[in-house]
């Protein structure tokens, strides 16, 4: 199964970019990563590293695809962040949201899971099928049906690094069809960047490097105007060819 993407992480208005993307590509399975370092205490970017770099070593090592290999990736990313935490007191408290694409090339899968506020959407014949749900304050209280005006909407319940038993969000092992698409990014990216123009420009490209570029300005372009406008970071990933799948859809 082809499989192809393009990425962008830019600083936007902060002074330092604390996002982190990763990805590998084998000839029988991929991995994709976006991290995003919790600002506010010291450490936020240096835990985003490592738990790119544990997902994508941990994921390489592996022999099988299953949730539990996926689950023990993001334990390993965990791991690396509490040996870090423990070793530079300065980094006591660093901590990091993570969203990770896992698929299966030689059987047509796919897999993903999360903590924290970056998000991973899902596309099929150019329409948004799926996203995940954050781990913010704010996502609860929706859910609880309570209005959040005036609740910072970064506040996070779940990150790695936060101190107690590792919690994750992770989807079954689904098929994939020619034309899927995903995008994985960091919360700076999604505040500035509607779903409605995810799918709209999804229409219009006709490769992953086009759609990246394309999406980089549209959020280029939002960044410019919004007050202190957060660190942005994507991946996207390309499923066979999304470019004819989605003109079969606007036919």
């Amino acid at each position: 199964m082809h499989v192809s993407c393009a990425h962008f992480s830019c600083a936007g208005a902060r002074r330092s970019n604390q996002d982190v993307v990763g990805y590998r590509i084998d000839a029988e399975r991929a991995c994709f990563v976006v991290s995003d370092g919790i600002g506010g205490m010291p450490g936020g970017g240096v835990a985003a590293e490592r738990a790119v770099a544990a997902i994508i070593a941990h994921w390489s090592e592996a022999d099988t695809f299953s949730r539990e290999t996926a689950r023990a990736c993001v334990q390993a990313a965990s791991e690396a962040i509490a040996a870090g935490q423990r070793h530079d007191p300065t980094h006591a408290n660093m901590s990091t949201t993570v969203v990770a694409l896992f698929i299966d090339r030689l059987h047509g899968r796919a897999q993903w899971l999360h903590v924290g506020d970056s998000r991973l959407y899902r596309f099929r014949h150019g329409a948004l099928a799926e996203r995940t749900s954050d781990h913010s304050v704010t996502q609860r209280m929706r859910d609880a049906g309570l209005a959040v005006d005036g609740v910072n909407p970064s506040l996070l319940h779940r990150a790695l690094g936060m101190h107690g038993p590792l919690s994750t969000s992770d989807s079954d092992i689904l098929p994939l069809v020619d034309g899927d698409a995903f995008i994985l990014c960091t919360d700076g990216f999604w505040q500035l960047v509607s779903e409605r123009t995810l799918e709209r420009t999804l229409r219009i490209v006709h490769s992953a490097d086009d759609w990246a570029r394309l999406l980089e300005h549209e959020a280029s372009r939002h960044a410019r105007i919004a007050p202190r406008a957060d660190n942005y970071s994507a991946v996207v990933v390309w499923i066979g060819h999304p470019e004819h799948a989605t003109l079969v859809a606007l036919a």
